[in-house]
Order: structure tokens, then sequence, then C-alpha cells
């Protein structure tokens, strides 16, 4: 299987919204992501004003995965992958490349929202990866992770 990686554009936002409803743990589809504000259209303007910066993954020109970050703040705001695209060093390409980007950006440190849960895959998956808990949890209850530049 030939993967490619590319910038992603406002364009791929449509093929996004249904790669996220396809990934095995934390799936939200479209309406799931309605129903929490994030109508289709909405990052549009933040992506082509360089405030929303990410990378897809590509199998055949199809998108199987992406990862945005938010210029402003230094947050991973999503990484998804399909499934069955699990386990290929898929994620963490890019991440890496969004996380780069993002430190480019002059950001020192990163952070990101994940599962507090140990039994759900991302809590250990960041941390692997080299993510720092920092014992903080969001509205949500998902606990802030982060990441040192120099540490990447």
């Amino acid at each position: 299987m030939n993967i490619s990686y590319r910038k992603a554009t406002s364009a791929d936002m449509d093929r996004c919204l249904d790669v996220r409803g396809m990934t095995r743990d934390n799936a939200f589809t479209r309406e799931d992501l309605i129903a929490i504000g994030v109508p289709p259209g909405s990052w549009d303007e933040p992506i082509d004003q360089g405030v929303y910066v990410g990378y897809v993954a590509l199998v055949e020109g199809e998108i199987i995965a992406f990862c945005y970050g938010d210029t402003e703040t230094g947050e991973i705001l999503v990484l998804a992958v399909m499934d069955g695209y699990e386990s290929r060093g898929i994620g963490t390409a890019l991440l890496t490349k969004t996380s780069s980007a993002l430190f480019d950006y002059g950001h020192k440190e990163l952070w990101l929202a994940a599962s507090a849960t140990p039994v759900v895959r991302a809590h250990g998956y960041y941390r692997a990866i080299g993510w720092h808990p920092t014992g903080k949890l969001d509205d949500n209850g998902d606990e802030i992770l982060t990441l040192n530049a120099r540490m990447k």
C-alpha cells in the first residue's frame, strides 16, 4: 500500500468529516459534529487564513487520515485515522508533521486533550510517543497532554 502525505486544504474538509466518523475509537459522525458545534464549512475560513494547519494521508488519492492544529494556541485539534489503517505509523507521521508546523510558528509547547481513561487507545498512544500528562482535565473530562519543542 502506497501512502502519501500532503498539507491539508479547506477543500479536504468534506472528506475529513467522513473519515472522522470511520475511526475505530472516538468516532464522530457528521451529525455528532454538528451537534457539538462543528458544522460542515466551519473550519474552511480558519484553514484558508492559516489559523488551522494540518496534513492528510492518502491511499490511491483518497484521504484515509488527517491531523489539524491551531497555529494561534498550539493545540492539536484532531488526529483521525480510518478503521483498518491503524498501527501503520500513519497517525504518528501526521501528528509529527502537524506538530512540526506548529513549532515552526514559534510555539515552545503544544497541547492536546485525550481520554483520561487508560483502556482507551489514545491514552497510551500519546504517552508512548512522547506527550506528557499535565494532570489537568478539560470540560469534557479529557486529560491535557503537552509536548515540549525540546522533547520532540
